[in-house]
C-alpha cells in the first residue's frame, strides 16, 4: 500500500489511544470454526454484534447446519433480515460456503483446520466458494488464534473516511498492510477496540446526518397562511362597505 509508513504511524497512534481510553479488552474463547465463518460472512456490512445476533437467530430456526446448507437463500434471508442489510446476498454466500465446505468434506465441519498451519488454514478458507477475505480472517482469528485482521466493509470505510489508510487501497490491500503492521499478540485486541472505534465513527455520522436532514426539513416549511394572507403573502384588509353595497 502507498506511503505505508506514514499510515503505520497513524494507525499505531489511534489503536494506542484507544487502549489508553478503553482499557486492554478480554479475549473471547475460541469459536467454532463453522460457526465463526458464518459471523464473518454476516458482518461483512453489518456490525459484528448484529451479525452474532443474526448467527444465534438463524441457529435457532433451523434443525441443525445442514438445513441451513440445505435451505433457500429466501428462506435464510427471512430470518437474518432483521439484523443485516442485504440479506439475500448474505444469504447466497452462506449457502455457497456451506455447500463448498461439504463437497471436500462430505460433512459441514472445519474442524481439521486445527491441525494444519495458519497459512493452509487461510488458504483453504480463501477457497472456498462465497468466502471473501474477511471472512476467512475471521476464522483464522476467532478460532484457530492465528494471526489475522478482517476488515470488512464497515471498517475499510471508516479507516479511509479517517485517513487511517491509503483512499485509493482496497479492503484485501487494508488486511495485508494492517497484518503486516499489527503484531500477533496485538491482533485480537487491536480488532475488538477497531471495532468499537467504527461503531462510534458511524453513530455519529448517523447522528450529523439526522440533524441536517431535520434542518433542512424545517428550513422547507412555509408558514402557514392566514386567512386574511393573499396568495403573494400580503395581508389584506377587510374590504369596507361602500354606498352601493349598502
Amino acid at each position: 500500500m502507498k506511503n505505508g509508513t506514514l499510515y503505520s504511524k497513524r494507525v499505531r497512534k489511534v489503536f494506542a489511544k484507544l487502549k489508553k481510553e478503553l482499557g486492554e479488552p478480554e479475549s473471547p474463547v475460541p469459536t467454532d470454526p463453522v460457526e465463526q465463518l458464518i459471523i464473518g460472512l454476516l458482518s461483512v456490512d453489518a456490525p459484528v454484534s448484529r451479525a452474532v445476533r443474526a448467527a444465534k437467530m438463524l441457529e435457532e430456526a433451523m434443525v441443525d447446519i445442514n438445513e441451513v446448507r440445505v435451505s433457500t437463500a429466501a428462506e435464510i434471508s427471512v430470518i437474518i433480515g432483521p439484523y443485516v442489510s442485504n440479506s439475500m446476498l448474505r444469504a447466497d454466500s452462506i449457502r455457497r460456503a456451506l455447500n463448498a465446505i461439504y463437497r471436500k468434506e462430505h460433512a459441514i465441519t472445519l474442524d481439521h483446520l486445527h491441525k494444519v498451519g495458519r497459512r493452509e488454514a487461510k488458504q483453504y478458507l480463501d477457497d472456498l466458494d462465497g468466502v471473501d477475505a474477511s471472512a476467512a480472517a475471521s476464522v483464522v482469528l476467532w478460532s484457530l488464534g492465528g494471526h489475522a485482521i478482517p476488515v470488512d466493509q464497515r471498517m475499510h470505510g471508516t479507516l479511509r473516511k479517517e485517513e487511517l489508510v491509503e483512499p485509493s487501497a482496497t479492503a484485501d490491500e487494508v488486511q495485508a498492510f494492517l497484518e503486516r503492521n499489527i503484531n500477533a499478540s496485538d491482533a485480537k485486541a487491536f480488532c475488538l477496540l477497531m471495532q468499537n472505534f467504527v461503531g462510534s465513527k458511524s453513530r455519529r455520522s448517523s447522528d450529523a446526518s439526522s440533524t441536517k436532514s431535520a434542518t433542512s426539513r424545517a428550513s422547507k416549511r412555509k408558514p402557514a397562511r392566514s386567512a386574511t394572507t393573499g396568495a403573494k403573502g400580503a395581508s389584506k384588509a377587510p374590504k369596507t362597505a361602500t354606498k352601493r353595497d349598502k
